[in-house]
């Protein structure tokens, strides 16, 4: 006879990913997840409540990381602090020309 765990603790159970979220991001989860149980009532689309529920469970560890919203911050700077022009960086690339 082989042992059950008590409780299994699913990762992708909406009721954790729920709970892992931050309070500003629960209402497009609460949104996202009604949409893919009505579409997962035809079963072609039932792996897509999987899908969603992944990338939420990957975005709530994201979104509850430490320091995550000054990395989206400094994600979103057109010019990061820590850059430099292709000329000062690399020999011989011509000053003032912006290559593709």
């Amino acid at each position: 006879m082989t042992a059950h765990p008590a409780y299994y603790s699913d990762p992708d159970d909406p009721v954790e990913i729920l709970d892992a979220l931050p309070e500003e991001h629960r209402g497009q989860f609460r949104a996202e997840y009604a949409a893919a149980v009505d579409g997962a009532r035809r079963p072609e689309q039932f792996r897509e409540l999987h899908a969603m529920l992944r990338l939420w469970r990957l975005r709530a560890v994201a979104y509850s990381s430490p320091g995550y919203d000054g990395r989206v911050a400094a994600a979103q700077d057109p010019r990061p602090a820590d850059s430099a022009p292709a000329e000062r960086v690399i020999h011989g690339w011509p000053s003032g020309h912006h290559h593709r």
